[in-house]
């Protein structure tokens, strides 16, 4: 079974590690995708390189862009195959529901260093 794991990934941070550690036994393939939504921290490039080099070492972890935001697709076929959608957002849940896609909810991280909210307000001064 093939997993997506979608996401902006704005940055990538312990919590999404953890997240992608903790399902990767349970499927054969696990791809992380990630948005070229508008950046905040970094660009999707650089998002990508990162997960790369954390995961090189597994081989059922694939590491894609994909562009625009996901919740505006009106169909998955620019997207990778995949047989599951895993999501903690519920605007992605709902969207790729209403595309006919099976979703299961993670859970999201919270807390400082597992939040992207959390790490970009010390990252980012406003």
């Amino acid at each position: 079974m093939i997993a997506f794991f979608p996401g902006k990934f704005q940055p990538p941070h312990l919590g999404h590690i953890i997240t992608i550690m903790d399902l990767y036994d349970k499927y054969d393939k696990i791809i992380i995708a990630i948005t070229d939504d508008v950046p905040r921290v970094s660009s999707s490039t650089e998002r990508k390189s990162i997960f790369e080099r954390v995961f090189r070492h597994l081989e059922k972890v694939e590491v894609v862009l994909i562009p625009g935001v996901l919740t505006k697709y009106k169909t998955t076929t620019d997207l990778p195959h995949f047989d599951v959608c895993l999501s903690g957002n519920e605007d992605v849940i709902d969207r790729m529901k209403r595309l006919g896609k099976k979703v299961t909810k993670v859970p999201r991280s919270v807390g400082i260093g597992y939040s992207g909210r959390e790490i970009r307000k010390l990252i980012i001064k406003d």
